[in-house]
């Protein structure tokens, strides 16, 4: 009977355990709005949310004034920079929209390549790992957005997939994997003959982790890391 109870006991622990972070993850991605989107695209045959198609649209309809100094392309990471305010003068132009892989951004590439940027900036893979994405098919949606730029027009810069805290993540995102997707990059920029721009070292502890400093949910970066990064770009 006592074996019964405290094998019960342990379960329902685990039961707590298991929805407190499932309650933090759903917190950290937006609450109710990311419980909604996850149900649209469950029940929905559209493979992209709400937010990626506003966002798509938003980018497509927005003028095209002047000449783009500077293209920033990728997932969240992207999404919440402010990059702009680090080059005055020049005109720069953020194309990041959360949770977005590869193969989202080769669906939306068409309209930065348009623009055609002199510079172009381009950060994803950590969604794809998340998602499952193999790595076959996460080199294949690179390699494609890659070509889409003109060469000639546009120098594309590849950046390295940043690192994660465990601590505050726990395992789900494993380091090996951050690694192969990252040599995944520096083998497309040598054979494209484009440029990898490796942050992954600039944002590390002395655990081989992200640095708390840069970080408050463990993947995202806060304003001190942006500061990291930018200082990486100079």
């Amino acid at each position: 009977m006592k074996i019964i109870k405290t094998a019960l006991i342990v379960s329902i622990a685990l039961n707590v355990l298991l929805v407190g972070a499932a309650a933090f993850y759903i917190q950290m991605n937006g609450g109710e709005r990311f419980l909604k989107e996850q149900w649209r695209t469950l029940t929905s045959d559209q493979p992209f949310n709400d937010y990626y198609l506003n966002q798509k649209s938003v980018f497509e309809a927005a003028p095209a004034n002047a000449p783009v100094d500077k293209a920033f392309i990728g997932d969240s990471l992207t999404d919440h920079g402010q990059f702009g305010e680090y080059f005055p003068g020049e005109t720069v132009i953020n194309r990041g929209i959360r949770d977005d892989t590869s193969y989202n951004v080769l669906h939306r590439i068409k309209e930065v390549v348009d623009r055609e940027p002199k510079e172009a900036y381009i950060l994803v893979g950590i969604n794809d790992i998340m998602e499952g994405v193999g790595p076959e098919e996460y080199e294949k949606n690179v390699r494609k957005i890659i070509e889409a730029f003109d060469h000639g027009k546009t120098e594309v810069t590849l950046l390295s997939i940043l690192p994660v805290n465990h601590d505050l993540i726990g395992n789900s995102i494993r380091d090996e994997e951050i690694a192969k997707y990252n040599g995944i990059l520096k083998k497309i920029a040598e054979e494209r003959g484009v440029r990898f721009a490796d942050l992954h070292p600039a944002f590390l502890d002395d655990k081989g982790q992200l640095d708390q400093r840069y970080t408050i949910d463990g993947v995202h970066l806060n304003g001190a890391g942006y500061d990291v990064w930018m200082e990486k770009m100079k």
